[in-house]
């Protein structure tokens, strides 16, 4: 059983995409927090997938927090004030055992924009991204690394530079398809409109970024999603994969301590309960997640593919994949060693 949870809707970035916080009204607090992470483990969460807006904003309570649960990857944009500010502090000593960073583009991609002056928000975060992940790695190597690629109109030649780099630099790789707001409802996108230039539409488009991910795939790498990545790809370009509603198993929690439906949507029915209401009403939540994600028109996302595929194929195995990071394709000597379990 997986879940997710977004810790706070706070950003340090004003890049216009994620200023969601009015819609929620108060988070919770730190003690609500803690209990809210026990709540997860003791019902069962084999892992937990922790999203800000930017969670280190949290400061030195985010480790009390994280530790208070199960095994789980925290995902961080790695703004450079931020990062250099708690970095030691966070790894020195172990309390925070994984950094994953949204990575778009090649290492040497970010350094020509950046010497160019010519960085756009998504280069922006890919560079604080390397620059957090290469500096985890030299000085505490056993830290968990992921880089995960967002696939897109404008970065998808591109697959192959991205993943030998973190592959070379020992950092894991997930992949996941551009998505937009399909139905109104998916509360994180934007609009199709608005997103022309990084959706992949054209056939002769997506032929070439087949051909790429199979040339990435049969390539030395640390996909974690490798096997789900060999699937026609058009579905989930057209957001049209579809969880038959149980997206991954486990709650997600919304900053304000409400229910999700999923990461990508609220829902009408599951908002109505609170993380406290658990595990006392896990009938009416499983319910109210099931009527919601059958109201939604499909998705692409990797993390609740990942899900389904492991259930479906090798349970034990998968709890494996997302906690130390193992994969039938990667030596078992590359596989994560997790301190927190």
């Amino acid at each position: 059983m997986n879940s997710l949870v977004y810790l706070t809707r706070r950003c340090p970035r004003d890049c216009g995409y994620c200023d969601l916080k009015k819609s929620i009204g108060e988070e919770m607090s730190f003690s609500e927090w803690r209990r809210a992470f026990v709540i997860l483990k003791e019902m069962g969460v084999d892992f937990n997938l922790v999203l800000g807006n930017e969670t280190w904003l949290l400061g030195i309570e985010l480790l009390s927090i994280v530790n208070s649960g199960p095994p789980y990857a925290l995902y961080t944009t790695c703004p450079q004030d931020l990062f250099l500010s708690l970095w030691i502090t966070f790894f020195k000593r172990g309390d925070i055992d994984n950094l994953s960073c949204g990575i778009d583009y090649p290492i040497e991609w970010c350094k020509y924009y950046k010497q160019e002056s010519r960085f756009d928000h998504i280069e922006e975060k890919s560079w604080d991204g390397w620059k957090g992940l290469l500096t985890t790695k030299m000085w505490y190597p056993n830290i968990d690394t992921q880089g995960n690629i967002t696939i897109h109109g404008k970065n998808y030649r591109l697959l192959p530079d991205i993943v030998t780099d973190l592959y070379e630099n020992d950092i894991f790789c997930g992949m996941n398809v551009i998505h937009h707001n399909k139905d109104g409802k998916f509360d994180f996108f934007p609009k199709k409109e608005y997103m022309k230039e990084f959706l992949i539409d054209k056939p002769d488009e997506r032929k070439e970024l087949r051909d790429i991910l199979d040339q990435v795939i049969d390539s030395p790498n640390n996909i974690q999603n490798v096997e789900t990545m060999t699937q026609d790809i058009v579905p989930l370009l057209d957001m049209e994969w579809h969880c038959k509603g149980d997206p991954y198993g486990g709650p997600t929690v919304d900053a304000n301590g409400t229910l999700r439906c999923c990461g990508y949507r609220k829902g009408e029915r599951t908002p109505k309960l609170h993380i406290f209401d658990l595990p006392k009403r896990i009938d009416d939540w499983r319910e109210a997640v099931y009527k919601d994600s059958m109201n939604c028109p499909g998705c692409g996302w990797s993390y609740p593919r990942m899900t389904h595929y492991w259930e479906d194929n090798d349970q034990d195995f998968g709890k494996k994949v997302f906690t130390k990071h193992a994969g039938h394709h990667i030596p078992m000597d590359k596989w994560s060693n997790r301190t927190i379990e």
